[in-house]
């Protein structure tokens, strides 16, 4: 059977390039491969392009919002129904605008294999004569081979560190992953007391597979996905200083405590001497001294993203993106660019929940 792959770049990482390739070869031959996307998108994928020797097909966006990459992939498959000689179309792309083209291309009498993430609606799944679900990886490796006998050692020993120690499996189920998502609450709520910020428990949830894939599911931010899900497993509270707070049935919320009374002066005692009133500092200096307690240097924010659970490397990316942004607005767009609309947003969402974790 020949096998024509389709890669949307926008929407796909490149650490899923292993996974198309590998199931691609045990379906036939591959005849044709072809990735499509902007130069920002294009430009993660190098590594990929040169391993598997695929076609880039690099699209110019005239403004922003304009799906041009889409639109050339759709010309690129139906130039090959012209053409003939194609059994299957691999698409990788968790766009279900890409429907349309898998039903022609089905009634053509080609086999379409659709590739995306576990958010691809139904609409895309059941449009292709397949679906395989893109799992989150690592970006691919290839670009960054190491031939010293120093690497190859290091490379060595952490291949046998990994198999001594293999990959626990996500539970599959709601149920199954709110039980190991409670576990880890009350284990933290006990080792703090019975009670701490909600915001205290994000950094440990995001680094929980569980978490994140059952909490992105229920499509809740995280302090509704939780009280909604635990409300009746911990106690949520709204504490007068404006923090939300989360704590073990039983457990009394902490009181401010009172402002001890002064104690009265006999009328005989010599009043004290009025405490000396320090130097207001000016505006300028008290403003420069502001500023210097609130800055938090880029790798601080790296550090932050890596403990909330991004990768070292996107972590990176991810800082200078915000960095290099004027707004919120700014880094979504920018993050949604380098790559693709759906990790974009999702890289967006993460590390500003971790980022403003603890402000306010």
């Amino acid at each position: 059977m020949n096998i024509a792959i389709l890669i949307d770049a926008e929407n796909v990482l490149p650490g899923h390039a292993d996974l198309i390739f590998s199931h691609a070869q045990k379906l036939g031959d591959v005849v044709c491969k072809e990735i499509f996307g902007a130069s920002s998108a294009l430009s993660s994928w190098v590594a990929p392009v040169l391993k598997y020797a695929i076609h880039p097909n690099l699209t110019i966006k005239a403004a922003k919002g304009k799906n041009s990459s889409d639109i050339a992939l759709v010309i690129g498959a139906m130039d090959l129904l012209v053409r003939g000689g194609i059994d299957c179309a691999i698409i990788a792309s968790s766009d279900s605008d890409f429907s349309a083209l898998s039903v022609r291309l089905r009634n053509a009498g080609i086999e379409v294999v659709g590739m995306g993430t576990e958010k691809s609606n139904e609409l895309w799944r059941t449009a292709c004569s397949s679906f395989v679900v893109l799992q989150n990886q690592k970006p691919s490796q290839s670009a960054r081979q190491e031939s010293s006998p120093q690497a190859e050692a290091k490379q060595g020993g952490q291949r046998q560190q990994a198999a001594k120690k293999p990959a626990r499996a996500v539970a599959s189920t709601h149920e199954e992953r709110i039980a190991v998502i409670g576990k880890l609450i009350s284990k933290r709520l006990e080792s703090h007391g019975g009670r701490v910020q909600t915001s205290t428990l994000f950094p440990s949830l995001n680094q929980l597979p569980e978490y994140r894939v059952d909490r992105q599911g229920s499509g809740k931010k995280p302090l509704n996905y939780l009280t909604s899900t635990y409300g009746d497993t911990f106690h949520f509270e709204d504490a007068a200083d404006g923090q939300n707070w989360v704590s073990l049935p039983g457990v009394e919320p902490v009181e401010p405590s009172p402002a001890p009374k002064a104690e009265e002066t006999p009328a005989e005692a010599p009043a004290e001497p009025a405490p000396e009133t320090p130097k207001p500092q000016s505006e300028p200096e008290a403003e420069a001294a502001q500023q210097e307690a609130d800055y938090v240097t880029p790798q601080q924010v790296t550090d932050k993203l890596v403990a909330g659970g991004f990768e070292a490397d996107i972590a990176r990316q991810v800082t200078e993106i915000f960095a290099d942004s004027t707004s919120y607005r700014a880094a979504y767009n920018k993050l949604r660019s380098v790559f693709g609309n759906t990790a974009g947003r999702d890289y967006y969402q993460q590390a500003k929940e971790i980022l403003t974790a603890n402000e306010g």
